[in-house]
């Protein structure tokens, strides 16, 4: 299946900007595993003079032997590929005789093979690379360590003239991968894959979305079958707990209190494996919007929706799978994706509502036991929607209207001007309503005119 490369225009000029320029360039580019960090610098590379090198699990010395020869070629001279010359000497050729972009993708492997190898590119970049005509980028899947590299107390602290952050494609760019879906799926595909490139080109836009879903993730043989527990294993030498944790959330068990109960682990151990989830961005920690962001306000949502249906339906159905029940995991899975595609649909019009409306605060609230799906607060007016993954019928909107009202009496946002509105998979008088001065947008709205 061809690979496609969507969107990405603001990080290729960024870094094309900085190829273009005169200085030396340390660039460091991170973000999870799939997400598109190689595809991104080898598109950006295209028409600059470059050497792109990806390091693996090998030994440190099989590594530098490979780096070896692409240094010969970068600079034309098959000596070095020959030479035992070490990684400090390879650099001070590339600052002395180099001009272009030269990429290290996979750092992280050079790390875990020598932990002194941060130190020994702070000593490259300040004794050669940083007076050379050499843009040096460093491409990193484990986000801890990267994030790592980048802290105070990391060797290259402070050296770094560009840092980007790839993280998954939002939900307007599914339709470039799979045009001939329809709206509803488009919304589907986003609640099990995300925006991860390598996921949505795994999708075949001439079979239904529910082929696609068995082929792709319920299969023994599937090649997203396993796909989290992989990803978990990279960062995690021991995730069993992780998996416990993560199935609580996929569960609806957002408080921080319930994943306990849920799970049986001690208050300390929970938090401390939140934090790491929220560190590598699996999870994300979120605070009631216009409330105080106390830890008795705080909950741990899905950040990736490709996690979010795994451990719903993957992980729970593992036992299943295993013994090739695919129709009745299939059939399982199908009976409950409308509640499950709640948080998604609400998650995606929550990317919506903050382009349609560029506002200045805003959020999901709650208190007390009363929840609404997004408050909005832009100059002296404040907006309150609910979210809905369904067909309102004329009635159920008034209904919800109101009790939005009722429910907007309680936040304080500050101004006294307010607007209430629904984002509905379709709402039955729509147009009633909005002369009524209320707004509605449905489904197909969220991808009208949505690439920019």
């Amino acid at each position: 299946m061809m690979q496609q490369f969507i969107d990405r225009r603001s990080e290729l000029e960024a870094l094309e900007r900085a190829f273009e320029g005169d200085k030396a360039e340390l660039i460091v580019i991170y973000g999870r595993r799939r997400v598109g960090k190689t595809a991104l610098i080898l598109k950006a590379v295209e028409g600059f003079h470059h050497l792109y090198f990806l390091a693996d699990e090998r030994s440190e010395n099989e590594n530098l032997s490979e780096f070896r020869k692409k240094v010969a070629g970068f600079l034309g001279d098959d000596l070095i590929a020959r030479s035992n010359l070490g990684w400090l000497e390879l650099f001070q050729l590339l600052a002395e005789r180099g001009d272009g972009v030269v990429v290290i993708d996979e750092l992280p492997y050079l790390v875990e093979a020598n932990p002194a190898f941060p130190s020994l590119l702070q000593k490259a970049w300040d004794l050669h690379l940083q007076n050379s005509k050499i843009k040096l980028v460093l491409v990193g899947s484990s986000i801890g360590m990267m994030e790592r590299l980048l802290g105070h107390k990391s060797p290259l602290y402070g050296r770094r003239t560009m840092q980007l952050d790839v993280t998954p494609l939002k939900y307007w760019h599914v339709p470039e991968f799979l045009p001939a879906y329809s709206p509803e799926t488009w919304m589907m595909v986003y609640g099990v894959a995300d925006g991860i490139p390598l996921y949505l080109n795994q999708f075949d836009g001439n079979s239904s979305f529910w082929e696609n879903v068995e082929r792709l993730f319920l299969r023994k043989e599937s090649p997203l079958y396993t796909e989290a527990e992989f990803l978990l294993r990279q960062e995690f030498r021991e995730p069993a707990r992780y998996f416990s944790i993560l199935k609580a959330i996929a569960f609806g068990k957002t408080k921080f209190g319930d994943i306990v109960n849920f799970t049986g682990f001690d208050r300390g151990t929970v938090s401390r494996y939140l934090d790491n989830l929220a560190r590598i961005r699996v999870i994300r920690k979120v605070y009631s919007a216009f409330e105080p962001e106390t830890r008795r306000n705080r909950r741990y949502e899905f950040a990736d929706n490709y996690f979010r249906f795994w451990f719903r339906f993957v992980y729970s159905n593992r036992e299943r799978i295993e013994r090739e029940l695919y129709g009745d995991v299939l059939g399982s899975v199908r009976r409950d994706f409308d509640h499950y595609m709640g948080p998604v649909f609400e998650k995606a019009a929550l990317d919506f509502l903050w382009r349609k409306f560029a506002f200045e605060r805003g959020g999901r609230w709650w208190r007390k036991g009363e929840e609404i799906d997004f408050v909005g607060l832009k100059g002296e007016t404040a907006y309150f929607f609910e979210v809905k993954w369904g067909t309102l019928s004329h009635r159920e909107a008034l209904g919800v209207l109101k009790r939005l009202e009722e429910k907007a009496k309680n936040v304080k946002t500050g101004v006294e001007k307010r607007r209430f509105g629904i984002v509905a998979r379709s709402v039955e008088g729509r147009e009633e309503f909005e002369e009524e001065g209320f707004i509605i947008f449905e489904l197909g709205d969220l991808f009208i005119g949505a690439q920019r």
